[in-house]
């Protein structure tokens, strides 16, 4: 196993503080910086969503991202509570007055973001932003904040798993204060896990566009590969992007939940993993069926584009086209 032994506080830059809270703000600086990059890359999706065939889509402004950013605070606050009572709701059947006692319990993850999203897309309707372009941007910064949070958790000794004596096993054997009850008893990583694979599924959705346009030759002819013309994939642009990406991680997180030391109330499922199954199938299922609602509407305007790209330039004659002579067929 790994033992670790550190103060899990600092008093460099002044009062004692955590170093698990100096990583969290730090992980959260690094993906509030990354959005505001990405915001200057993105570009409008093709799907009518966005803006209005044809229109010149301004760049997404900066200084918006602030805003909304403070906007998803309220959403995670409350839907953080709402999942924490919900995973221990035996509890607070019988004890209804301590809900809404900050002191008393936590919160979890699964529904502040959530309902943080949620919040968020408010705020962006009320500075009239393009909700779909923002959360195509907020997908990967989200899921990065997310990831670098959990693997800060490990230097305040936070969000160990069940106990284990394996060799990847960690125990705390510090004076503290650590996060987990029983510290010195080795446990599995269950954070650094969750957080590893966050980021993994990251670089994964940052690499997918470029692997889904890799096309290999015959097996025989050693060494040849070529990329194919570059496309928007339907559920790696604009809000779809956000979609997938929350049901993948929701996924992730649902696999790194069986390291976790609650305890099992379907099978060997834990009360959290309920609710991440099911924002799982409703962000999968919502990024596809947002793909058939935005093609239905523009499907006919976006036929009679393509068809006009695709006609040489003097196909037609000048002149006022209700003269112009009609098509094969009558068309």
């Amino acid at each position: 196993m790994v033992r670790l032994d550190f103060d899990p506080s600092t008093s460099v830059i002044g009062p004692s503080i955590r170093l698990e809270t100096l990583a969290i703000a730090g992980a959260i600086l690094f993906a509030m910086v990354f959005a505001a990059l990405s915001a200057g890359w993105s570009r409008p999706v093709e799907d009518g969503s966005d803006a209005a065939a044809g229109a010149a889509a301004p760049k997404l402004r900066r200084d918006d991202l602030v805003l909304i950013a403070f906007g998803a605070v309220p959403g995670a606050v409350i839907g953080g509570r709402l999942d924490y009572v919900l995973v221990h709701l035996d509890y607070y059947s019988a004890n209804p007055g301590a809900i809404a006692d900050p002191g008393q319990g936590g919160f979890g993850l699964t529904l502040a973001v959530v309902l943080g999203t949620l919040t968020a897309i408010t705020v962006a309707l009320l500075l009239a932003a393009p909700v779909g372009r923002w959360l195509g941007v907020a997908a990967i910064p989200v899921l990065l904040g997310l990831g670098l949070g959990k693997l800060a958790m490990v230097l305040g000794g936070t969000g160990q798993g069940s106990y284990s004596n394996g060799p990847v096993a960690t125990s705390y054997v510090g004076p503290g204060p650590w996060g987990s009850a029983n510290p010195s008893f080795p446990a599995v990583p269950s954070q650094a896990i969750e957080g590893g694979l966050d980021l993994a599924l990251a670089v994964l959705v940052l690499l997918l566009p470029f692997l889904l346009r890799l096309r290999v030759g015959p097996w025989r002819i050693a060494g040849q590969a070529r990329l194919a013309p570059s496309r928007q994939w339907a559920f790696l642009t604009g809000g779809r992007r956000f979609l997938t990406v929350l049901g993948l991680w929701a996924l992730v997180r649902f696999a790194a939940a069986f390291t976790w030391r609650d305890a099992h109330v379907v099978g060997p499922w834990v009360a959290e993993q309920l609710i991440l199954f099911m924002v799982a199938e409703v962000a999968l299922v919502g990024s596809v069926a947002a793909g058939l609602f935005w093609r239905a509407p523009v499907g006919p305007v976006a036929s009679v584009a393509s068809l006009s790209r695709r006609v040489a330039p003097n196909a037609y004659p000048a002149g006022d086209p209700a003269t112009w002579p009609p098509g094969p067929g009558g068309d």
